[in-house]
């Protein structure tokens, strides 16, 4: 099996993020200000806040990567109403090659861009549609065409792989995929489309999608809690879809005010228990598509929420082997998609197994060298 891990592109800069938070700022401002007044334990990267709007500083990721033995990315994407963003990484791909059997897919993060974690939900940058138009599926396929028929671009049985983040954004996911399909039928590729799975409702869309990975650790988040039970979350999706986006927006802030009234810590043991539980095997089990893990190695989001915090405490070798070994040999996964680590590069939301100045390379090796 494949390992792969998530790529975070947004550490260059872009005029939305110059008007929105001041000239210069892109993600790197979140992790230097964390470290700067200790809001976590330190993390950056040993090779420096890099520019992935340099394509020196691109192309030395994917060397990095492809040398420790990783065999790929999943590259989050952003497309909104009017087209691509943050998108230095997928300039440099059209014109560079990458590593020597090394791949790369598209995770398409549909989803607002907000100033969510400055607290203003519906304060919008950037749209997504949720409910697109044929012209706008057209032309989002038309982007993506050519990156798919690249060699380099990933494929399962000679069809190209693209993830949706989030079906449920979508007011009408099936009929939307159905015109997603179409559209890529109409220029000749064949994508097989996937979706992350981030709570035990998303279960629904494993009956319309080619295949899905198990999102962690927001789906270890939302197994706790309010989020657990099934009934109230299935209203509250219903009431987010019958009203205009502002106010769901609005009852989305309310609820996350509720379910995250200052930090929440859990150590790595309780992760692994609930990774092993037989909740989750029976949501394993209960889904009509091939399935496929993301594992994880600690996540800590103090550089965008600060004090509310939310974390997933930084393994030991030990622990990261135990998880690996618990989704390496069992069945229910399907060998034929990469297994994904969340993630390379996401420093902001302490997510990275990319060589850290303060943790060295052991999260890198941890997931690389346990075969």
């Amino acid at each position: 099996m494949k390992r792969y891990a998530i790529f975070f592109p947004q550490f260059h800069q872009v005029k939305v993020n110059d008007d929105a938070w001041g000239y210069g700022f892109t993600d790197w401002s979140l992790v230097a200000t964390a470290n700067a007044f200790d809001y976590w334990k330190r993390r950056s990267p040993v090779a420096g806040f890099y520019d992935l709007a340099n394509a020196n500083d691109v192309a030395a990721r994917f060397e990095e990567a492809a040398k420790a033995g990783l065999e790929g990315f999943g590259i989050y994407h952003y497309w909104f109403e009017d087209g691509p963003e943050l998108d230095a990484v997928e300039r440099y791909l059209q014109r560079s090659s990458v590593p020597e059997n090394f791949g790369y897919f598209f995770i398409w993060a549909n989803e607002n861009w907000t100033k969510r974690w400055a607290g203003k939900d519906t304060q919008i940058l950037k749209f997504v549609s949720t409910s697109p138009s044929r012209d706008q599926i057209r032309g989002h396929v038309e982007y993506l065409k050519p990156y798919m028929e690249s060699k380099s671009y990933t494929t399962v049985s000679n069809r190209p792989l693209f993830v949706i983040y989030r079906p449920e954004f979508f007011r009408d996911p099936v009929h939307t995929l159905e015109y997603y399909r179409e559209e890529f039928e109409k220029v000749g590729v064949h994508p097989l489309i996937g979706y992350c799975l981030k709570s035990a409702s998303d279960a629904e869309y494993s009956l319309f999608f080619d295949f899905c990975y198990m999102f962690e650790p927001r789906l270890f988040f939302n197994f706790s809690g309010l989020r657990k039970n099934q009934f109230i979350h299935s209203i509250f999706r219903r009431i987010i879809h019958s009203v205009d986006y502002s106010k769901a927006e609005y009852w989305s802030k309310l609820a996350g005010k509720i379910l995250n009234r200052g930090s929440h810590s859990h150590n790595f043991e309780s992760f692994l228990k609930y990774f092993n539980s037989q909740d989750r095997k029976n949501l394993t089990h209960s889904l009509k598509c091939p399935v496929q893990n993301i594992v994880i190695s600690g996540w800590n989001n103090a550089p965008r929420y600060r004090e509310r915090f939310t974390e997933v405490q930084v393994q030991n070798r030990e622990q990261f082997a135990k998880m690996l070994d618990m989704s390496l040999a069992d069945s229910s996964y399907s060998k034929k998609f990469p297994l994904l680590c969340n993630a390379w590069n996401e420093w902001s939301e302490g997510a990275a197994i990319e060589p850290c100045c303060y943790l060295g390379d052991s999260l890198m090796k941890s997931y690389l060298d346990l075969r």
